[in-house]
């Protein structure tokens, strides 16, 4: 079977992205997911998009991660949203779609697209062991999916990740149902920097828009602040996460907002 597939890219968290709103044929079993996900082997990609039909949204994105595990992905999900404007399957500006997690709006400006992070969950902190680099407050938060954080005291510590996301993706809380773990330094009381490990690709990625979400919103809180805007640096770029800080402690208006580009389009025999 030969299939057309799209190249995106978002402050390089890459995808795969396959147009199947014309036609079910297109159905990809976890094998398959595995194979054009792998750099060595297939395509390449932190993930892989299905574009399908859906009753009463304008589309239906499928995310499978690369190990054919399902998740909802925010720069995924902008990717997702500029194919879908540039290929003419829509044209409505504000879009509404439909993804693992429910039913999300989405705006598009040129080559930024924002995207509503529609559910988010509450801050769990607790206190912890000290790790090498980190603090010993640790945090909690879903946004479409798990997300870990912890903060380092110097942006060298960010270059531990990759020790550190197993530490805790693989620790006795965690190893069932996965996290994605994040580290943060703080460049201001609006910007901050952060790397992570995600479950599923199980490494580093460029960039993570759930991530740069739970990260914003953690910051948030954590220094008690009154900005409604975070910028986030990404090792693939800059992402911001624009939100309203209710009474209560809880965030609602949350959008991840950034760039998202095709790198280019081919076939693959599966």
């Amino acid at each position: 079977m030969t299939i057309p597939f799209y190249k995106y890219q978002g402050t390089g968290n890459d995808f795969i992205i396959i147009n199947s709103f014309n036609s079910d044929n297109i159905q990809l079993d976890i094998n398959q997911i595995k194979h054009v996900c792998n750099r060595n082997f297939g395509i390449g990609s932190d993930g892989l998009i299905l574009i399908k039909k859906s009753i009463g949204h304008h589309f239906k994105m499928e995310f499978f991660n690369p190990d054919g595990s399902q998740s909802f992905c925010g720069n995924g999900a902008r990717c997702a949203v500029h194919f879908a404007f540039s290929s003419g399957i829509i044209s409505n500006n504000p879009c509404v779609f439909e993804a693992f997690d429910g039913v999300h709006e989405a705006f598009v400006c040129e080559d930024e697209v924002k995207v509503e992070i529609s559910n988010i969950g509450s801050i769990i902190s607790k206190k912890t062991e000290s790790s090498e680099g980190t603090n010993d407050t640790t945090y909690f938060l879903e946004t479409g999916s798990p997300h870990f954080a912890s903060y380092v005291e110097e942006r060298e510590g960010l270059d531990s990740i990759l020790e550190y996301g197993k530490e805790i993706r693989y620790s006795n809380e965690y190893k069932n149902e996965g996290v994605n773990v994040n580290l943060i330094y703080v460049e201001a009381s609006n910007r901050i920097t952060m790397r992570t490990y995600e479950r599923g690709v199980e490494d580093e990625t460029l960039s993570c828009g759930t991530g740069a979400t739970a990260c914003a919103l953690i910051h948030s809180a954590h220094c008690n602040s009154d900005e409604n805007m975070i910028e986030i640096e990404t090792k693939g770029g800059t992402l911001k996460v624009s939100f309203d800080k209710l009474s209560n402690g809880e965030f609602a208006n949350v959008h991840l907002i950034g760039p998202a580009k095709q790198i280019f389009h081919g076939q693959i025999e599966i």
